[in-house]
């Protein structure tokens, strides 16, 4: 018994100093995170530790005292490294480091390891949090850690029993399916990291982003079509199209392409895509309306903006950008969301219309898909120019390899574009050095991807800041949210040059200018962020409303859109306004000028809808008019949400439309 005793103790120790270390540092994260704890979630993340910790004691204890002690030493300061990591960079991005960005972690370095560092500097506080663990190890391994050579009996033992504990972990999660966004839900559907770190714990939400690399996204058990919603939403725009441009005729029909659905689901033997065939095969299509080719042959200058906010602009500070905002279309319920590697992700939502995966850098991993929707490949086969620029680093997020694979030649520094070398690179002067390039063009389309707007916004770290500071230094604001406010001012610059130059040109009448931000400016914090709203900031859908500006110059009046929307919906927006062919049943987004029901999806599984919106970090819905929603409403829209999730991961891992329409 005394042996008995002796052996368990060797695993016991080592494995109740990795538990508490564990949950102190994802209760750490919890509180700088998201500035609140739950009852559920600190139940299931102490569980769900345990196994880890019994593994870790495992490991520890099964070696020989001197290698024991320091594996526990080890152990501890790589778990400490990663979850300090992840708060770190959580403060920076406002979302979770992945595994698949360290695989790209050199690059990034390269690129902003200055302001990485900086970053630590400004976070030592939670540093310091999690080196105080790896300090005490390093004074308590010689006790944790001691004894002779186990039997592999014990080792056996506690193996089943560190199994065990996962088990009982998984079983309780699988009884919690209470609420519209269960826990079990979560668990095994759905794809969102925020919420698996506050439910979970960051170790958790890192073995189920492993599980989603490899194995994708699962979609909605029980709706594989939800109904609730294909109801037509009422005419969303508020003025037909303006006299100045010869309106055409109200197309008809749906928004398809000659796909052979019920050819492919017979001949089809790959589960997967059959599963994909058969879904894309009963969702409802858009259909085409009065404006569909309404920009028909005009030429096409499309910005994704960086850090752009609808906060950021002014009629007297931001003139050009106020105007075209206030005389295209105005969306008045827009979003921009904001996905997991941020700019490239939004980027990739904002030009594909899909939702990108969890865990990889999407655009990235489309570069070897066959992407005929990419508006350079569909622009180039009707004989216009196709262009794209960025004013960063041509090989940044392989941006290299995915924009060419859109249809476009690409330029950026590096690679036939060269700039004053600052930080962040300026706005006004890549559309000085590229306008000329492509004005005198017949027809052309030109893809602009901007930085000035980038993070951090301090006045000493932000070139953009210093440059533009008369003009926002005497606002009633802190320095940050001042300097983002100033790096705005050369988007303004460039935009009104862009202008200037079509105008010059004789090319402004045919021109249409499209811009949205990637992601809203997370380099600003809640509160910075509050002072531009002049109140607290609801952080779960307040944050993310946005300007989406659609303009041409003979447009006349403004066109008012009442509709729920975002950077989702805009290609096929676009593809429907300049009458392209496009199959709006293969995009997770919706035309927002059609009579498809508006839906908004987020991250974390919040979504917006025509009827109210739903908060999945207090499972709580609110319709707009304060009525209950009838049963089953909830349950069908998260299936919807959930599926235009996994389907989109579909079409990413499979190379779907190649399989379907190369």
């Amino acid at each position: 018994m005394k042996d008995f005793l002796r052996h368990w103790e060797r695993f016991v120790r080592p494995s109740l100093f990795f538990l508490a270390v564990i949950f102190y540092e994802e209760l750490f994260l919890k509180l700088f995170c998201f500035h609140r704890l739950t009852l559920s979630g600190l139940g299931f993340t102490l569980l769900f530790t345990l196994p880890i910790a019994m593994a870790g004691g495992l490991v520890c204890g099964g070696l020989s005292p001197r290698q024991g002690r320091v594996c526990l030493v080890l152990g501890t300061a790589v778990i400490s490294l990663w979850i300090g990591s992840q708060t770190v960079y959580f403060s920076l991005f406002k979302t979770f480091l992945s595994l698949f960005s360290l695989t790209k972690l050199g690059m990034v370095a390269g690129a902003f390891g200055d302001m990485a560092v900086w970053e630590i500097l400004m976070n030592w506080f939670p540093v310091l949090m999690m080196a105080a663990p790896v300090l005490l190890s390093l004074r308590l391994a010689p006790k944790l850690v001691a004894g002779g050579p186990m039997p592999p009996r014990a080792h056996f033992r506690w193996t089943l029993y560190s199994l065990g504990a996962q088990l009982t972990a998984v079983a309780l999660v699988m009884l919690c399916g209470g609420g519209v966004l269960s826990l079990r839900y979560l668990y095994i559907h759905a794809a969102a990291p925020n919420l698996e770190a506050q439910s979970f714990g960051m170790l958790t939400h890192t073995r189920l982003e492993v599980q989603r690399m490899l194995f994708g996204v699962a979609p909605d058990p029980e709706e594989k079509n939800p109904k609730v919603l294909s109801e037509k939403h009422p005419i969303p725009w508020r003025q037909k199209p303006a006299a100045d441009i010869p309106a055409p005729a109200p197309a008809s029909g749906p928004q398809i392409l000659d796909i052979d659905f019920p050819a492919l689901i017979a001949q089809e033997e790959d589960e997967a895509l059959l599963d994909l065939h058969q879904y894309f095969a009963q969702v409802e299509p858009t259909e085409k309306n009065a404006w569909t080719g309404y920009f028909a042959g005009k030429n096409l200058v499309w910005i994704v903006a960086e850090g752009f906010s609808t906060l950021a602009m002014d009629p007297q500070r931001t003139p050009t950008l106020w105007a075209l905002s206030h005389q295209g279309f105005r969306f008045e319920h827009f979003y921009t969301p904001l996905w997991g590697v941020s700019t490239s992700d939004g980027e990739y939502t904002t030009t594909t219309g899909l939702i990108p995966k969890s865990g990889v850098w999407s655009y990235s991993r489309s570069a070897e898909n066959y992407m005929p929707f990419g508006f350079g490949n569909q622009f180039g086969r009707l004989g216009y120019r196709t262009l794209a620029y960025h004013n960063y680093i041509y090989t940044y997020y392989d941006r290299d390899q995915s924009f060419p694979n859109m249809g476009y030649d690409y330029y950026a520094l590096g690679q036939g574009l060269e700039l004053e070398e600052i930080w962040p690179p300026s706005d006004l002067e890549m559309m000085e050095e590229i306008v000329p390039r492509f004005v005198n063009e017949d027809h052309f389309m030109v893809y602009c991807l901007t930085v000035s707007g980038h993070l951090n916004y301090g006045y000493q770290e932000n070139a953009m800041a210093r440059r533009h500071w008369s003009l926002v230094e005497d606002l009633p604001y802190s320095e940050r949210v001042k300097g983002y406010l100033a790096c705005q001012v050369e988007l303004e610059l460039a935009v009104r040059s862009l202008v200037d130059q079509l105008a010059a040109a004789g090319k402004l009448e045919d021109t249409v200018i499209v811009l949205s931000g990637d992601h809203y400016p997370y380099g600003l914090t809640d509160e910075e962020y509050s002072e531009l709203l002049g109140h607290p900031v609801d952080p779960v859908f307040e944050i993310y409303e946005n300007t989406l500006i659609v303009w041409n110059s003979q447009m006349g009046k403004p066109v008012d859109i009442d509709k729920y929307c975002s950077s989702l919906d805009i290609m096929p927006t676009l593809a429907n306004l300049f009458g392209l062919p496009y199959d709006s049943r293969l995009l997770a987004g919706r035309d927002i000028l059609s009579d498809a029901a508006g839906l908004v999806i987020f991250s974390n599984y919040s979504f917006i809808t025509e009827r109210g919106r739903y908060d999945s970090t207090m499972d709580l819905f609110e319709s707009w008019d304060g009525s209950l929603p009838e049963e089953g409403y909830l349950v069908q829209a998260l299936a919807e949400v959930q599926n235009r999730v996994a389907y989109s991961v579909g079409i990413l891992d499979h190379d779907y439309y190649r399989k379907v329409l190369k």
